[in-house]
């Protein structure tokens, strides 16, 4: 087992999770990229050591995004002006434009709006809606080594690495980097293995780049591939692209950064809500996330159930949004596996038509079922429950009944 080299940076571990909502925020489309042809070989890499010392030199970045986000065949492209401070780590984009294909979702921050992430709090506002949204993300304040230095490491001697950490802001979906001109053995990678191959060099808005590439050795992973392009000088990804696979949707994500400066003066204050950026008649939205189901109950008049789920799954987090309507969501996971469970809690009853009449206690629910998830929904006293997971239709009928025991 080798020892990674402590870089004196840091990140927070549970920062991914944002990234879910950020990225999708603030994305950005194709761009026009010089690309010279592949070359070198494993050997020409910087040692892990080398390369952690060029990544620790890098503090502050200034660029361009592009995002294109590509879900079967919908396409949204962002475009917006990045300020990223790497440690601790922080941000502040300005979206420049949004375009979308007609069946595309619409984007959560339109043209003219920003994204500031700072520690566990991220803002976002959106001008289209005159709406300023406010997010706490749960962290178990755990950092971890930055992973690009490992991978280049495992790339030129042929060793395996663990799964990368997601970067905040740079992926919505899940990611993986390879490296090494022969692939190397089998590489833990959240519910399967990765085989990580380095590609050589490559030229990307002008400056000259590591290729690494990943391939997941199950096709049962989510993941289908993953291309990154690692600044030679920082070791810093300025290119990503990723396409997965979630629920018989295909998606792609392509993240560029062009126009880039390393370590520029970045102006106090940068990433922190300035009282003039947002209108004062603009709608406010909180939303929160809690590590327990007593934080949550403390949070919310919502009635709030202890759902019994089955042995092998746990508490995993919990959300909760102030807006119209207001709603909060209990997510549980498998221990061993990837099962997941979901109870929401809807302020405003609905209702539905459609799947198979069951009866849970005594409310007359729907049950339905959408590729490898079954759900159930139900009103009751005012609010909405629905309840969805990767189990069976009896059990999933149990947990549904104690939810309405205890709510």
């Amino acid at each position: 087992m080798s020892t990674r080299p402590n870089t004196g940076s840091v990140r927070l571990r549970r920062l991914a999770r944002l990234s879910l909502v950020v990225v999708v925020l603030l994305a950005s489309g194709c761009s026009a990229i010089g690309s010279g042809s592949l070359s070198g070989t494993a050997e020409q890499l910087p040692t892990e050591r080398e390369a952690a010392d060029r990544y620790a030199e890098l503090e502050t970045i200034n660029a361009t995004v592009t995002t294109v986000q590509e879900r079967d065949n919908a396409t949204t492209t962002t475009v917006s002006r990045k300020q990223q401070r790497l440690d601790p780590y922080a941000y502040h984009d300005r979206v420049l434009s949004v375009s979308a294909s007609a069946d595309a979702n619409p984007p959560l921050v339109a043209e003219g709006g920003f994204v500031i992430a700072n520690g566990s709090t991220l803002v976002f506002y959106d001008p289209a809606a005159e709406r300023l949204h406010r997010a706490s993300i749960a962290s178990d304040n755990d950092s971890v080594k930055p992973d690009y230095p490992e991978l280049l490491g495992a790339a030129r001697s042929g060793r395996a690495v663990g799964k990368p950490t997601v970067t905040p802001g740079i992926s919505p979906l899940p990611a993986v980097p390879r490296t090494d001109g022969e692939q190397n053995d089998s590489t833990a990678y959240g519910q399967g293995n990765v085989t990580v191959t380095y590609a050589g060099t490559e030229t990307v808005d002008g400056r000259t780049t590591y290729r690494l590439e990943v391939t997941p050795a199950s096709d049962a992973m989510a993941l289908e591939s993953q291309t990154l392009w690692l600044d030679r000088e920082y070791v810093f990804p300025i290119k990503r692209q990723t396409v997965s696979t979630y629920n018989g949707a295909t998606y792609e994500s392509t993240v560029t950064y062009r126009n880039v400066t390393f370590n520029p003066t970045i102006e106090p204050g940068t990433f922190e809500l300035q009282a003039d950026e947002v209108p004062d008649d603009a709608e406010r939205v909180r939303s929160s996330s809690y590590d327990s189901l007593a934080a949550l109950v403390n949070a919310t008049e919502l009635s709030i159930p202890d759902p019994t789920v089955p042995p092998g799954f746990e508490f995993a987090s919990a959300s909760h949004r102030t807006t119209e309507p207001e709603f909060a969501v209990l997510r549980y996971e498998q221990s061993r596996g990837d099962g997941q469970i979901t109870v929401s809690i809807v302020d405003e009853p609905r209702t539905v038509s459609n799947g198979t009449t069951v009866q849970i206690g005594p409310y007359e629910a729907r049950q339905s079922r959408t590729d490898d998830r079954t759900s159930i929904t139900w009103n009751a006293d005012g609010d909405r429950y629905h309840v969805t997971g990767q189990v069976d239709n009896a059990t999933l009928r149990r947990v549904a009944r104690s939810v309405a025991e205890t709510t």
